[in-house]
This record gives structure tokens, sequence and C-alpha cells, in this order.
């Protein structure tokens, strides 16, 4: 006896996946399927919906109602936009989604249909970062909620009517991240590092492990750059501050972010040496070490000579300060 049963679909897929995996390792490819499967199912999961099947790195997910699937796309792109802020559009991880809804067959583990099919024909043409919605879908969607616009209609192979597709605007308006760390570096003398290097050298040297926290990340880096003084002579500058982010699309910026970049520039003033490894902070930073073993690693910074007024005004508004996680990185 045939199962059918209504069903509100959302299919995400990775745009361009092959070229992109082409590249990669068996592990690495792995671990990038993993962690995108991990972040299409919590994300889902945060509107009531379930995966339900599998195609390489594309996912059926299956929801309670057409607007749920449409916020946990919005949220899908939002967020993967967020975490890649500062790529180029060449290099960040892109999706397209499609949601349908209509009667699905299940059979043990077959899912089957006149939806399934109509997905998979939508799914041919929707753009990367948008979200196509099939006329039953809108039909259902909760227009109050989320805003579409109409797109065309499509002549879809095994359908004898035309398709009537429709699209949900997103507004790319600024998000704001707040209490962020930002962390800034600068490497010392890279252009003639860059031009009496290869490829691989330069390309190794720029790999680096993550840390949970900024005080062991920044302990970590200075460390591992060590290495990099005694065998390239290189530097390297580094400013760190607390504050806000705004991202729009994949582009980040922000006062905060200025305040960083300008602190920056006491690094070369007062240790003007490239081969020195100097870590400049505010005084947002240095209150995050308060009550932790980081406390006691932090020296003021003497900025009386400075006489560029922008860096002036950053510090007094800000503060300054070396932190200096293991001994005198400094000089």
């Amino acid at each position: 006896m045939a199962n059918y049963r209504t069903t509100v679909i959302l299919k995400t897929d990775i745009v361009d996946s092959t070229p992109r995996l082409a590249g990669q390792t068996q592990a690495e490819m792995s671990l990038q399927r993993k962690q995108h499967k991990q972040f299409i199912s919590e994300t889902a999961a945060k509107h009531s919906g379930s995966i339900f099947q599998e195609e390489g790195d594309a996912y059926l997910i299956e929801f309670p109602s057409v607007t749920n699937a449409c916020l946990a796309a919005i949220e899908m792109h939002q967020n993967l936009r967020s975490m890649q802020a500062g790529k180029g559009e060449k290099h960040r991880l892109a999706i397209r989604a499609v949601i349908t809804a209509g009667d699905v067959l299940r059979q043990e583990s077959d899912t089957m249909g006149m939806t399934m099919s109509l997905t998979a024909r939508i799914e041919k043409f929707t753009p990367p970062d948008d979200i196509y919605l099939s006329h039953a879908a809108w039909l259902l969607l909760n227009k109050a909620e989320v805003q579409t616009s109409f797109v065309a209609e499509f002549n879809l192979k095994g359908f004898d009517q035309p398709e009537k597709i429709y699209k949900v605007e997103q507004k790319h308006k600024s998000r704001i991240l707040t209490n962020q760390f930002i962390l800034f570096t600068d490497i010392r003398g890279w252009t003639g590092f860059t031009k009496s290097n290869g490829v691989e050298v330069v390309e190794n040297l720029l790999t680096f492990s993550q840390a949970d926290t900024i005080f062991p990340a920044t302990k970590d880096l200075c460390e591992s750059w060590i290495k990099m003084v005694e065998r390239y002579q290189l530097g390297l500058s580094v400013a760190i501050h607390k504050g806000d982010l705004n991202i729009i699309r994949s582009y980040l910026y922000s006062n905060d972010i200025h305040t960083t970049i300008f602190l920056k520039q006491l690094n070369p003033l007062t240790y003007p040496n490239t081969e020195t490894i100097s870590v400049i902070v505010t005084s947002r930073i240095k209150d995050c070490a308060i009550g932790t073993k980081w406390e006691s690693k932090f020296q003021d910074c003497n900025a009386s000579g400075i006489t560029d007024e922008r860096l002036k005004s950053t510090i007094q508004e800000h503060g300054a300060y070396w932190f200096i996680p293991e001994g005198d990185q400094q000089g």
C-alpha cells in the first residue's frame, strides 16, 4: 500500500562543490562535509526541521510548515556569510535552497513522488545564495512573515503545466556581532620575503591552528612565530581590541576594526626592528584578563612621543598596553 504524506521540503546544495573538493585531501573533504552537515542540521532543528535524505553535499530537510522552511533557509544563508566574512566571492562557500510542498511517497529508505522530482528540477536553475519556492509552497507561506517576489513560469521536464516560481527576498541589512575579539596581525618585512621565496614557503608560513580563547591563541601565535624570526628574519605586529562587528553579505566593517588598525601602528613606532614580535592591546582586552593567570602579563605603553592625532585620540579613548604572554617578546 502506498504511503503518501504531504511534506514541506527544503533542499540545500553547495554551489560548484566538485571543483572546490578537487583540491582537497580525503581528510579535508571529510571534515568539510561533516562540519557542513552539522551546520545545516543544527540550523534546521532551530526551526523544527530534520534531515531525511542526503545526496552528497546536498540535504533534503522536512519541516512542519513552509514558513519554518523559509526562515531556516534565510538563517543558513546569513550565518554562512557571517562565518566567512572577509572572504572573496570566489573563495567562500555558497549554497542554493529550494522549497517545495506536496505528497511524498515513503517506502523503507526511499523517497519518491512528483514533489521530489519538482524539487530536483527547480534546483537546477536556482542561483547561488537564493531561495526558490514552488507555487504550492508559495501558496502555503505566511506572506507577512517572509517577503517573496515572482521569478517566472518554467516549463519543466516531466510536468504538463508550466510551474510558477517565486524567490525569498532576503534583505541584506548589516548584522551586528557584539563584544567580539578583534585581532589584527601584520608581518614585518613581508614584501621583501615574498619576492625572495617560493610560493610553497609563503603558503606554509600562513598556516596556523585555531585556539579557543584570545590569550592562549595570542601566546601560541607568538611562540610559533619565534621560529619564523629565526628562520626568515620576519617579525610580527599584533593588535587586539574588543568591540562590535558589522557584516553585510561577506563585507566586514566597524569603528572597532579601525581602532584595532590604528593601534597596530604603535608596534613599528615603538619597536622599529623588523625582527620583533610585539602585541599591543586596548583597555578592554586588559580588563578581560582580570582574575586570570594573564593579569600580570601587561605593561603600560608609553605613547608620549606619538604625533599622529588620530592615533593619539585612539590611545586616549581606548588605552594601550603591551601584552607579553611569556617573558619579554619585544626586542
